[in-house]
């Protein structure tokens, strides 16, 4: 599944695609994607994109003139954008795709928005777990609400991160995996940030120290930031709006290294369970 980096650098290229670009129609393949919501249709006619913005892993869609109307799209496990440009070329986005997927639209894609100006974007999901559904202003209130902080924002509060994390009395995993406490931090990122804090994932949150905390805080912004910057991270169900694998795999120091040695200590990395999730961890360095 998508984690925050990969969704935002889709995101921002989408960006660059569609903002600016009026709905002429909308077709629905499959109305579950759309919340069974069959108005989107009508609706989003004569819409222009405003912006595209994001809480989490879901992006918002805002439109001029409009201050109760958004569209929210999660791509989920499997959910994909494919914008065609007016010479027919195709650039895609979420869960891998191969040249059979460009054919558009394919028995995967499930609604589409033509524009005015003949470039179309599609959204396609081979299982059906994503969703593109029409939200008003209280709605997307409340979504945000369900989320904590993001560590990439630049007033992310250290200090509040730190007393937060240490009145946890769960594995420090399963305290960052809560998205209600910090958003965005997903099964990759937080064993990689745990391996730059030389913090074990096992710890209770509240036996973690101040100075733990704090140099977790600043791994967990940092290595979200490398990561988008280099296009996500690509394992089998991945790639951007161009096409491209993200790169952060190549920077990996413990996620998917069980056997291998540390970088840092020499150590075997090993692979456990814990807060229900496959985790990766150097028994050496991180205490």
């Amino acid at each position: 599944m998508p984690e925050l980096p990969e969704v935002e650098h889709v995101r921002m290229q989408l960006r660059h695609k569609v903002v600016g670009k009026t709905i002429d129609s909308v077709e629905i393949f499959h109305n579950k994607t759309v919340a069974f919501d069959e108005s989107v249709e009508d609706r989003l006619i004569n819409k222009t994109i405003e912006d595209i913005d994001r809480i989490g892993k879901l992006m918002i869609f805002s439109f001029e003139n409009e201050n109760d109307l958004f569209l929210l799209a999660h791509l989920k496990m499997t959910g994909q954008f494919f914008y065609v440009d007016k010479q027919g070329d195709v650039a895609g986005g979420g869960h891998t795709f191969t040249k059979v997927d460009l054919d558009l639209p394919t028995r995967h894609t499930r609604v589409t928005f033509h524009f005015t100006d003949h470039t179309a974007l599609h959204y396609n999901d081979m299982r059906l777990f994503g969703y593109t559904k029409l939200a008003t202003a209280a709605e997307v209130a409340e979504a945000r609400e369900k989320f904590g902080p993001e560590p990439i924002d630049d007033e992310f509060d250290c200090d509040w991160f730190g007393e937060t994390l240490r009145k946890r009395k769960t594995s420090v995993k399963a305290a960052l995996l809560d998205q209600s406490f910090v958003a965005g931090l997903g099964n990759i990122y937080v064993d990689e940030a745990l391996w730059r804090a030389q913090v074990r994932p096992t710890r209770r949150a509240n036996r973690v120290t101040k100075a733990e905390a704090a140099a977790l805080c600043a791994a967990a912004g940092s290595v979200m930031k490398e990561s988008i910057a280099v296009g996500g991270t690509t394992f089998q169900h991945f790639k951007d709006t161009g096409g491209e694998n993200g790169n952060f795999t190549d920077y990996l120091q413990v996620f998917g290294q069980q056997g291998t040695k540390c970088s840092r200590c020499g150590s075997t990395i090993k692979k456990i369970r814990c807060a229900g999730r496959g985790t990766h961890y150097c028994p050496g360095c991180q205490k």
